[in-house]
C-alpha cells in the first residue's frame, strides 16, 4: 500500500520557537493551495478530487503535522501524480534547476506563498515525503521570485463576470471570471467607471484595458481596466427564428438556392 504523507515542519521566530496560531493555519492553507494546483495541472481542469486528514501532530523538536491525502472516490486516485508534481517542481526550484513549462507558472506561484513566511514569521520550514525533505530557505525563497516575477503588459479585451467590487483602498478595483483562461483577474477602474461597475456586479461583461502578464504565465493576473460593456443576458439574445426574414433583400433579388451556389462559387 502507498504512503500518501506529508509533513510539514515549522520553527518559528520567536526565542523557544514557537509559531503563532495565525502563521500555522496560514501554511496549512498554503499547502492545500498548492496541492490543488498541482491537482489542476496533472487533470488539466478545476478538480478537487483529494481532501487532506491530519494523522500526527507534534509540539516541538520542532514543531510538525503530518498530513495524509485522501480520496474523495475511491476509484479515482491520483494522490501520487499530485505529489510527484509538488515534489518534482520543489526539488527543482531547490536546485536551482530551470522550469520552462509556462504551465507550472500557477503551480509555483502558490509555492511561492507557501514559502512567503520564512524569514518574516516562520524562520525555518520544510516538507518531508517518504523521506525526501525539500527545505524552504531563503535561497529557495529567491529562486521562486525570480521565476514569478517578470511581467509585462498589453492592451486586451476579457469577457466574464464581474464580481466582488472593492472602493475602500486607494485603488477601486472588481474581481473578472472569465469563460476560459484564468481563473480571474483582479482589475482596477477609475472612480467614474463605479456606477457602471456596480450595475455589472454578478453580470457577464466584457472589459477592455491594459492587461498584465508574468512572463512565464499563459494567462493575464491583473488588468487596468478603462472600459466596461454588460452583455445580454442568454435569453435576451435572439433565436433563430427572430432571424428569419430578418434581411430579406439579402439575396439581391435572387432565389435562396441559387443566393447559396453563388457564394460557395466565390
Amino acid at each position: 500500500m502507498k504512503d500518501h504523507k506529508v509533513t510539514l515542519t515549522l520553527i518559528g521566530t520567536d526565542e523557544e520557537g514557537y509559531v503563532r496560531l495565525s502563521d500555522f493555519l496560514h501554511e496549512l492553507g498554503s499547502f492545500i493551495e498548492v496541492a490543488r494546483k498541482a491537482e489542476e495541472l496533472v487533470t488539466n481542469r478545476l478538480s478537487h478530487s483529494i481532501y487532506y486528514r491530519v494523522v500526527d501532530l507534534k509540539h516541538s523538536s520542532p514543531a510538525s503535522v503530518t498530513l495524509e491525502a485522501c480520496v474523495k472516490d475511491p476509484s479515482y486516485d491520483i494522490r501520487e501524480a499530485i505529489h510527484n508534481e509538488i515534489f518534482d517542481t520543489m526539488e527543482k526550484l531547490q536546485k536551482g534547476e530551470e522550469i520552462r513549462e509556462k504551465e507550472k507558472f500557477y503551480l509555483v506561484e502558490s509555492i511561492k506563498d507557501f514559502a512567503d513566511p520564512v524569514g518574516k514569521k516562520v524562520s525555518k520550514l520544510s516538507l518531508t515525503r517518504k523521506g525526501n525533505i525539500i527545505y524552504l530557505n531563503p535561497d529557495f525563497k529567491a529562486r521562486v521570485n525570480l521565476f514569478v516575477a517578470p511581467e509585462e503588459s498589453c492592451d486586451a479585451i476579457f469577457r466574464g463576470m464581474l464580481d466582488i467590487i472593492n472602493i475602500h483602498g486607494q485603488e477601486k478595483l472588481f474581481y473578472l471570471y472569465p469563460e476560459i483562461g484564468p481563473t480571474r483577474i483582479q482589475c482596477t477602474f477609475q472612480p467614474e467607471l463605479f456606477q457602471i461597475a456596480k450595475s455589472a456586479l454578478g453580470k457577464r461583461v466584457e472589459v477592455k484595458g491594459l492587461f498584465k502578464y508574468k512572463i512565464r504565465a499563459p494567462y493575464p493576473y491583473a488588468a487596468e481596466v478603462n472600459e466596461i460593456n454588460t452583455l445580454p443576458e442568454d435569453n435576451e439574445l435572439p433565436t433563430f427564428r427572430d432571424l428569419l426574414g430578418i434581411d430579406p433583400d439579402i439575396t439581391g433579388g435572387l432565389s435562396s438556392e441559387n443566393y447559396i451556389r453563388k457564394i460557395r462559387s466565390a
